[in-house]
C-alpha cells in the first residue's frame, strides 16, 4: 500500500526517529520543520517548510496527504508555564486547525500527547481515566484530545510514557544527558518521587508507524513494561556501563523547586498497546544497551 504521511516537527528529537525508521519505500514522508531542515537518512523524504503560527498554510493544503503524526509542540513542561499564550497557541490552536484540514480531506490523524494528563495518585494508569492535569503543558494536551475525540472519527490519541533514547538532533536526550554527566564524573541530580514508565524512542517510532496502518481509533497509552523514577533509572545506567553511582544524588520534587506542578505517579496501563501492536516494548535495562552501547 502507497500513502502519504506528514510528519510535523520532524526536526525534533522524535520527529528525527519517525523519518529515520520510515518502515518502507511505500511510504512518502513530508517532512514539516519550522527552522532547521532534518536529515533524510536516505528515504525519499519532500520537506515542507512552514512555522503553524503563521496564517499562511497554502502549500499544507495542496498537498494529498492520508496520514498525519502530529508531533510538533512545546514540550517543555516549564516553558508552558512561562510562556501559556505560546503554548496554547501551539499546542491546541494549531491542532485545532489541522483537525479542520483533516476532517475535510478524510486524512488519518496520530496525536502526541502525554502521560502527565493523569493526576499521579496512583500506578498505572489506564486510558479509561478521567485526566486531571495540573500544568499548563498537561492542559493544552488534555484540551486539544478533547476536541480531537469530539470532531474527528479516524483518530489516535497517543499518550507515550517519558521517551529516551540516542538524540539524532545534537540536543541529547535525559537520559543521555545523565549518562554522559556520569561519564564525566559530575554529579546528577535525580528524582525519587516522580514515576514513570519510560519508553525507548525506537519502541514508540515502531508503535507510532504501526497505528498508521491499522483500523484502532482512539486513546492509546504507550510505554515501556517497567515502572522506575528517575534515580532507579540512574542506577541502572551505573550499573551498566560501570559508573560511579555515588554520582547521583536523590531529591524529592519539592526540592527541586520546579516552575510547573509534576504529577508523582504517570505510569502507564500498557495492556491494550501489548494487545493491539506488534512493537515489544523493551525495559530500561535494555533499552539503555540498544541506545547508548
Amino acid at each position: 500500500m502507497n500513502y502519504r504521511v506528514l510528519i510535523t516537527g520532524s526536526s525534533g528529537f522524535l520527529g528525527r526517529y519517525l523519518v529515520k525508521f520510515t518502515p518502507s519505500q511505500n511510504v512518502q514522508v513530508i517532512a514539516q520543520y519550522r527552522n532547521q531542515v532534518p536529515e533524510t537518512y536516505g528515504k525519499p523524504v519532500k520537506f515542507l517548510h512552514l512555522d503553524f503560527l503563521n496564517n499562511d498554510w497554502a502549500e499544507l493544503k495542496k498537498l494529498k496527504i492520508d496520514v498525519i503524526i502530529h508531533t510538533a509542540a512545546v514540550a517543555s513542561i516549564d516553558e508552558c508555564e512561562i510562556n501559556p499564550q505560546y503554548s496554547q497557541k501551539l499546542n491546541v490552536q494549531v491542532t485545532k486547525r489541522l483537525a479542520e484540514i483533516v476532517d475535510k480531506h478524510n486524512i488519518r490523524f496520530i496525536f502526541l500527547s502525554s502521560d502527565v494528563i493523569y493526576d499521579g495518585t496512583k500506578s498505572y494508569h489506564s486510558e479509561s481515566e478521567t485526566p486531571f492535569p495540573e500544568s499548563k503543558y498537561a492542559q493544552t494536551k488534555v484540551e486539544a484530545e478533547e476536541f480531537l475525540l469530539k470532531h474527528l472519527s479516524n483518530v489516535v490519541i497517543v499518550r507515550p510514557a517519558l521517551f529516551y533514547g540516542l538524540g539524532l538532533n545534537g540536543r541529547p536526550s535525559f537520559a543521555e544527558t545523565m549518562l554522559n554527566r556520569l561519564y564525566s564524573g559530575k554529579q546528577v541530580y535525580v528524582f525519587t518521587d516522580q514515576y514513570r514508565t519510560p519508553v525507548l524512542v525506537n519502541n514508540l517510532t515502531s508503535a507510532l508507524w504501526e497505528l498508521t496502518e491499522i483500523d484502532f481509533n482512539g486513546i492509546l497509552n504507550v510505554g515501556g513494561p517497567k515502572r522506575l523514577n528517575r534515580y532507579e533509572m540512574g542506577k541502572i545506567l551505573c550499573e551498566l556501563f560501570k559508573l560511579d553511582s555515588s554520582l547521583l544524588i536523590p531529591i524529592t520534587t519539592e526540592q527541586a523547586k520546579l516552575v510547573a506542578p509534576r504529577p508523582f505517579d504517570c505510569s502507564l496501563n500498557t495492556s491494550l498497546s501489548s494487545r493491539i501492536l506488534k512493537t515489544r516494548f523493551v525495559d530500561c535495562r535494555i533499552g539503555f544497551s540498544i541506545a547508548y552501547r
